[in-house]
């Protein structure tokens, strides 16, 4: 979370009408039956190996690379719009602090600067806060609802606040549709502390599967009859630490697991950041996530070299350069020092979701080419009968589907296998980290004349369960053990 230092220029500010802020409260406030998100654009997640590493600024900065003057596309002389979507899905501090607003004021104060050859027409939203934070943002007039009992009816509440403002650059020769700027805040605390505690002290809790059937509403606003394929940018910032809770007490990197959204990690370049960051990234893998890239500041202590030995250049590591301490310093000159790394950044980002679609695009083709299922007749299965699952999360499977330029969907696995459906999302979690465990402990143990923990445990819990009386034999517990060590 980054405070905001410049004095800004004026812009539209307005609070929707009644109507339409009553339609926008029942629009997010309906639970999202499932996940699912369109693959026509990169839409990755900004992560942090902690609060206040740079999150808000490297989200700036990819907005305004995004932004930059597009080339004409191929087939018109005409330069192409852009579109770029900021989403905050949770901020507390709110109004004081809002790494939404710093984005929107900051892009704009990059561009008056630069004054590039578009027009951008930027806005920027706030959907739902707590009371607190709309009596703040609203000066007052919001009223508590009381249930009959006396029991507080809702700590939130839909404020549909917007302010908008259109930038226009230099007038070229080519007359360019207008680009956009849209950064959402879904939800806001007035108490700038950690999400959970926040939304207790408010009496504002917000249950898991509510946030994410926002967070799936507005990563669909603002797409409709938008820019051409290519021109769309999306990115959601999380808050704090990859492992820090979000507004229910779950960690946020459990809560927006059944996304699986590509990851940027932002480290950190400080004493002790290897650390935080290595443990950072290891949550996020652990848990499924695809990191695409590490960006950090440089803090002179060249953090960048044993992280990338870690990572053995499986992902590429970016520096920022150092941040200035004065906090007067609109960072203006530091954009432009910094802008370099953001266009390579973006380009690493775009490279990873054109290599994600076309390999998902491509393997249904190359299963049929390659795979032999049992019980199946294969010459009767069309290509587009092949189900493509890109990751599983609790009893969902996240399949792709090929139509409209694509997108990733919830599908429940009906298998009904005991050892499939049994495992929760949470589970799920506790697998991973025990067989991570036991396969760093263990690696691989030949069974045969040797004993090691976690079969001995596995067989003395089959004897002694399922495996009573009937199974305690000379002759048939060799067979207890071989199966233990199978499962």
């Amino acid at each position: 979370m980054l405070p905001i230092y410049a004095p800004f220029a004026p812009s539209r500010r307005r609070f929707l009408s009644k109507p339409i802020s009553l339609r926008l409260r029942r629009l997010f406030s309906t639970q999202s039956s499932s996940i699912e998100y369109t693959l026509s654009h990169p839409i990755h997640m900004i992560w942090g190996a902690n609060t206040g590493v740079g999150k808000t600024l490297v989200s700036a900065g990819l907005a305004v690379s995004h932004l930059s003057p597009l080339p004409p596309s191929s087939n018109t002389s005409t330069p192409v719009a852009a579109k770029f979507i900021y989403i905050k899905p949770v901020q507390t501090g709110f109004p004081s602090d809002s790494d939404s607003r710093f984005v929107y004021h900051k892009f704009s104060e990059i561009f008056l600067r630069r004054r590039p050859s578009i027009t951008v027409l930027a806005s920027n939203h706030v959907l739902t806060a707590s009371i607190p934070a709309a009596q703040a943002t609203l000066g007052g007039g919001v009223v508590e609802e009381i249930e009959e009992g006396g029991n507080l009816k809702s700590g939130l509440r839909a404020l549909g606040w917007y302010e908008e403002r259109k930038l226009q650059g230099e007038v070229g020769e080519v007359v360019a549709p207008a680009s956009e700027l849209i950064c959402k805040t879904i939800y806001g605390w007035r108490e700038g502390v950690s999400p959970h505690l926040a939304a207790e002290m408010e009496g504002a809790v917000v249950e898991d599967s509510v946030l994410l059937g926002m967070l799936k509403q507005s990563l669909g606003i603002g797409l409709e009859g938008g820019s051409q394929v290519g021109g769309v940018f999306s990115v959601i910032e999380t808050a704090g630490g990859v492992a820090s809770p979000g507004p229910s007490g779950s960690l946020q990197c459990d809560l927006y697991r059944p996304f699986r959204l590509p990851a940027i990690l932002v480290g950190d370049g400080r004493l002790g950041g290897i650390s935080s960051t290595i443990s950072a990234y290891e949550s996020l893998k652990l848990r499924g996530y695809d990191v695409v890239a590490v960006v950090f500041e440089d803090y002179g202590l060249v953090n960048e070299v044993p992280l990338a030995s870690y990572l053995r250049n499986r992902v590429p590591v970016l520096v920022l350069p150092p941040i200035p301490q004065d906090k007067s310093d609109k960072l203006m000159e530091w954009f432009d020092e910094a802008q370099p790394l953001f266009n390579s950044l973006k380009e690493i980002m775009v490279s990873a979701f054109i290599e994600r679609t076309k390999r998902l695009s491509n393997m249904p083709k190359k299963a049929q080419d390659i795979f032999w299922w049992p019980f199946t007749q294969h010459k009767l299965v069309p290509e587009e009968a092949v189900t493509v699952i890109d990751s599983r999360c609790g009893e969902h499977f996240a399949v792709h589907k090929a139509l409209n330029h694509g997108f990733i969907m919830q599908q429940f696995d009906a298998c009904a296998s005991w050892w499939t459906q049994g495992p929760d999302q949470t589970l799920q979690i506790e697998l991973a980290r025990d067989m991570g465990y036991a396969a760093a402990r263990f690696g691989h143990v030949m069974f045969p004349e040797n004993v090691y923990e976690p079969a001995l445990e596995c067989a003395e819990l089959l004897l002694g369960g399922v495996g009573k009386d009937y199974l305690f034999c000379e002759e048939l517990t060799p067979l207890v053990l071989v199966s233990s060590i199978s499962s």
